[in-house]
């Protein structure tokens, strides 16, 4: 790899103003995920991740997603200790599985099987994590695979229970993943679905469970905040959630060089070869750039907007 890295705020500034067709995020994107992903995902895929959010598809969503919060928190009980970053992974795979794996896929019979293998192939460990891609290369992705077949065997197993049961003609998010191999034969046909399920899985979680996570904590720091998002100020739990991406965050972005370009720094102007990465932090200046961004606070944001100076 031939890799620049800039954190200074002109050269953070810098990268973000390429555009895709020079510096592609998706094209560095990719390139991490095939140090984790084993390959034979991306083989033949039918359904991508904005192939099912349509405006009518949004309601179906939110239905799956009230369900499996309901029987996350039932799980919980009245009272106990969790591990919270834990609780959200399992939390983040359970409302995403309800959704584009059918509400069948958010029971603990098959989620306490799917979690363990799905995290077993995450990508996002290779944005958090890259340099355990090495480990990744050098055993050829032998646990990643294994962890793919047994995923299969899970699919098959939850679409012939929910065929027996008559959830074939449920008109949801799984229905139209379905519907894209109902020309394939089994296996190929439901190995293709659970595939599907998998990769829109896969491109839903990112770090979403992390920024839950820390959403709840910041909340619970705060008395009067969570008191008020209890109320029911779903504005506020908006602030809330975007401030603590803001505050916390902690990944790699990487942008693959297209095109021959410059890239310019408070210092220097440096010339990058298709082929090269460039790449900084998420968050290098998200907590220098103003003062009083070191610290927490929702009036840093107005809805969705930063409030800037």
């Amino acid at each position: 790899y031939r890799l620049l890295s800039v954190f200074s705020p002109q050269g953070v500034k810098s990268l973000w103003a390429l555009p895709e067709a020079e510096a592609s995020k998706g094209a560095g994107d990719f390139a991490l995920l095939r140090h984790k992903v084993p390959d034979e995902l991306f083989v033949g895929r039918r359904t991508r991740p904005h192939d099912l959010f349509a405006r009518d598809d949004v309601e179906v969503y939110l239905e799956n997603l009230h369900a499996a919060v309901e029987l996350a928190l039932d799980e919980l009980g009245a009272q106990g200790e969790l591990e919270l970053f834990a609780w959200t992974r399992r939390l983040g795979h359970r409302v995403g599985l309800a959704s584009w794996g059918g509400i069948e896929a958010a029971s603990p019979r098959h989620l306490d099987r799917l979690v363990p293998l799905l995290d077993r192939v995450d990508s996002s460990e290779s944005f958090v994590h890259p340099e355990r891609a090495f480990w990744t290369i050098a055993t050829r992705k032998r646990a990643e695979l294994r962890a793919l077949r047994a995923i299969d065997t899970v699919c098959a197993e939850l679409l012939a229970e929910r065929a027996q049961s008559g959830g074939d003609d449920r008109d949801d998010l799984l229905a139209q993943i379905a519907a894209k191999w109902s020309d394939v034969p089994s296996p190929e046909r439901e190995r293709g679905i659970g595939r599907d399920v998998v990769l829109v899985h896969m491109g839903s979680q990112s770090n979403l469970f992390a920024a839950t996570a820390w959403t709840l904590v910041h909340l619970l720091q705060r008395p009067a905040l969570l008191e008020a998002v209890r109320s029911g100020d779903t504005d506020l739990l908006d602030r809330c959630a975007h401030e603590s991406i803001r505050l916390r965050q902690r990944s790699i972005v990487l942008r693959m060089i297209l095109r021959p370009t410059v890239v310019e720094d408070e210092k220097t102007a440096y010339r990058l070869a298709p082929g090269c990465f460039l790449a900084t932090m998420m968050s290098a200046t998200n907590t220098t750039a103003l003062p009083g961004l070191d610290v927490f606070d929702v009036d840093h944001y107005r809805g969705r907007a930063f409030a800037r100076a």
